[in-house]
């Protein structure tokens, strides 16, 4: 439940927008965290011990907009300025959705321990998981504990919505849009455009030519190093609950994966949460990949419907992250790169 050591240093002096709506999500994320730190008025405090209403602040905020726009950094930038002072818990959504105990007492444990919930990348891949989010949200409310989260979707787009659960839309319109300040970030995708310092590499390509560009790499590093297919990476996370095989990675110093190459929703699910992990883990192993395609064109949403569909959406969350972790270049058969 706390920060992930890539954003402790993450503030808002540090973020820097390139566009109106992330000035715009700036102040909003520095306001709502001013507003977290105000002590309640007296009427304030009288109406919340009756029962009310809350004490003038605002239930949540929830960011949302494109991969690479800076709403990750935003939120660790908000847990940063509140926390000691205010007990902040900091978990991805995907950690909400491994619980396996009600939402309600997931729920009140964290209202127990702390003030506020800061809630990494929201997601729509299974109604029954909305349902557990609204859950948490419901009774993180119930218990004033304030909820600030990040999300490539928009409250109406959820899945749930699309398939015409009407509890779930009410829900959504009532305590997302009427309850929480919802701030688009929007813009381009900074892991893309602006030149950064990657430890780890990709190579695109014919596979030969990739392979033996990375087999260079691989003779000349140290430590602890693994070298697998991706048919490997993928059977490991159908043999290996996700936390070991995270925690497996983890002990990794480079991990070399050969012939990345997405053949369906499920292939893009797997790859999706262990590039989410190895991004957010504080010892992740550098990542050298291969493939015969660029990242963008392994799972691209115009090319699916339905479920397959919203994967594919966030799978450009996987791409932008793969782009923060790997320097990735061009192999032309003849063993030359190009940007």
């Amino acid at each position: 439940m706390t920060l992930p050591e890539r954003f402790r240093d993450a503030t808002f002096e540090s973020y820097e927008p390139r566009t109106p709506s992330q000035a715009e999500a700036l102040q909003g994320a520095q306001r709502f965290a001013a507003e977290q730190r105000r002590d309640p008025s007296w009427p304030e405090r009288v109406r919340q011990f009756i029962g009310m209403g809350r004490d003038g602040r605002p239930q949540g905020l929830y960011l949302v907009g494109p991969a690479g726009t800076g709403k990750t950094h935003l939120l660790a930038a908000t847990y940063n300025a509140l926390a000691p002072e205010v007990p902040c818990a900091f978990l991805h959504s995907s950690t909400l959705f491994r619980q396996t105990d009600p939402p309600q007492d997931f729920a009140n444990r964290l209202a127990d321990e702390y003030a506020l919930c800061c809630l990494d990348e929201v997601e729509i891949d299974d109604p029954a998981n909305e349902m557990r989010l609204a859950g948490v949200m419901k009774t993180l409310a119930d218990r004033n504990v304030p909820v600030v989260a990040t999300s490539n979707v928009e409250p109406e787009q959820y899945l749930s919505t699309q398939l015409g659960d009407g509890r779930m839309q009410r829900f959504l319109r009532r305590e997302v849009r009427e309850e929480y300040r919802v701030v688009g970030v929007r813009g381009d995708d900074f892991r893309r455009t602006r030149e950064v310092q990657r430890s780890g590499r990709g190579w695109i390509g014919p596979s030969a030519a990739t392979q033996r560009a990375m087999r260079q790499v691989w003779a000349d590093v140290s430590g602890n190093a693994r070298w697998g297919s991706f048919a490997d990476l993928r059977r490991a996370t159908t043999e290996t609950a996700h936390t070991d095989l995270i925690s497996d990675l983890g002990a990794l110093d480079h991990l070399f994966v050969e012939n990345v190459a997405i053949a369906d929703t499920d292939d893009a699910f797997r790859l999706l949460r262990v590039v989410d992990a190895l991004y957010l883990h504080d010892k992740a192993p550098t990542l050298h990949f291969t493939a015969e395609q660029p990242p963008k064109d392994w799972f691209a949403p115009e090319q699916h419907a339905g479920i397959a569909r919203a994967v594919a959406k966030k799978f450009d969350r996987t791409v932008s992250r793969l782009h923060a972790l790997c320097q990735i270049r061009t192999v032309e058969p003849d063993g030359a790169s190009q940007p």
